[in-house]
């Protein structure tokens, strides 16, 4: 294993750090956002449109990595992110913070790029899993780490968002000292959305629900904690449990998805997700804190798995060199899932409470449950020794486009 992973420590190293950065950032702006009593709507909607910068990122980011290498971009954009959370502390406008979301999205999306790119060449077909599972175990650990650092200083001052641009700007480090100047980008035509839809209409409807979902949870999780008077470490431990059980509850369903019917123990894990987010409020109103992460590490690691499973839902009815095509257009079936769920979850935090949420999930996830019962009556499962295998991916951060190892060489 060491032999597969010591060429890739640097890179590693840099991607830890930027997402350290990300992990930071992805609760210090919900969270000052709300202190500084901005509508619930707002911040829904400045929360959205990191997938519309995500969105763009994927769109150009190969032209960008032909242009200029992958090291140059990888250094771009760790710097493009810092400024952008930068001038977030300089001035407090939602217009500001809008168009700085988007720049943070675009940003992220063309280092996923560059990291997906780098190591794919890296890597043969044996070794892209293990490359694939370290690189997701890296990133989530980043991120549940990130979580922590809000404890360092008071949200309403300027040394948060100061720390942020310090740790994205030292993610460039590592990468600029590697002698490999990074590999020559392929470029691959998506697959387009409706012909993708015929051959597999739940893999594009469940990634399109994972994308509401998704977003919506992690985006708003600190609003609901902020109206429920949870704080400091406690906010840490809050937001840390949802995406410690993205990463963890990912080994059980995909030990599940390929060993049963991928669609049943869809519907099976959606409703224990919804279940389970229902009970939250109910186990915070009890005092019942160590319950409530348990919780919501269930219903936000569900949320999490429903990316990977659509995929290989998805993958299920394609053949192996349609692969790298679809990946393609179900991430952006994700993204634009992405742009919908923050805003959509605000307005019924705001006309309805922030107890709501989790109201609003179930209700989510009840139509996505519906629509694989319908699924199920008018077209048969592949059989379960037939099914693609299921790959573990982190839908926060949608790369693996040519490091999956079930696309071709």
């Amino acid at each position: 294993m060491y032999r597969v992973i010591s060429p890739l420590l640097l890179l590693f190293a840099s991607v830890f750090i930027l997402m350290l950065g990300n992990g930071l950032i992805n609760i210090l702006l919900p969270v000052r956002l709300s202190l500084e009593s901005v509508d619930t709507d707002s911040i829904g909607l400045i929360l959205s449109l990191y997938a519309v910068g995500l969105l763009l990122g994927g769109m150009y980011s190969g032209h960008l990595i032909q242009r200029a290498g992958h090291i140059r971009v990888f250094a771009f954009s760790a710097a493009l992110g810092a400024i952008s959370i930068l001038v977030c502390s300089l001035y407090t406008d939602t217009w500001l913070w809008a168009a700085m979301r988007i720049v943070i999205g675009f940003s992220n999306a063309c280092a996923y790029s560059v990291m997906d790119g780098w190591l794919s060449d890296s890597s043969t077909p044996k070794t892209r899993g293990r490359i694939l599972a370290t690189n997701q175990v890296v990133m989530m650990g980043a991120m549940f780490i990130g979580q922590f650092l809000m404890v360092l200083a008071d949200p309403m001052t300027h040394l948060l968002f100061v720390l942020a641009g310090i740790i994205l700007c030292f993610s460039v480090i590592p990468v600029s000292m590697n002698r490999n100047p990074g590999p020559v980008i392929e470029t691959n035509e998506s697959m387009p959305i409706l012909k993708l839809y015929k051959r597999s209409p739940l893999g594009v409807i469940s990634c399109f629900f994972c994308g509401i979902l998704y977003s919506a949870i992690f985006n708003m999780l600190p609003i609901f904690a902020a109206d429920n008077n949870i704080t400091g470490l406690q906010l840490s431990w809050f937001m840390g449990s949802s995406i410690l059980g993205a990463f963890l509850l990912q080994f059980p369903v995909g030990y599940l998805s390929d060993t049963f019917s991928r669609r049943t123990v869809m519907l099976y894990v959606i409703v224990v997700s919804a279940v389970a987010g229902l009970l939250i409020p109910i186990m915070l109103a009890a005092d019942q804190f160590l319950v409530v992460l348990v919780l919501t590490g269930i219903t936000a690691g569900i949320c999490a798995c429903l990316y990977p499973m659509s995929i290989a839902e998805a993958f299920d009815r394609l053949k192996q060199s349609e692969m790298v095509g679809a990946m393609g257009s179900l991430i952006m079936v994700f993204a634009v899932g992405s742009m919908i769920g923050p805003y959509s979850s605000s307005l019924v935090i705001k006309w309805m409470g922030s107890g709501m949420l989790f109201t609003f999930l179930a209700v989510i996830q009840g139509g996505l449950a519906f629509f694989i019962v319908y699924r199920m009556q008018v077209r048969e499962s592949v059989p379960s020794d037939e099914q693609e295998d299921f790959v573990m991916q982190g839908a926060a951060m949608p790369i693996g486009v040519h490091l999956d190892p079930r696309t071709p060489d």
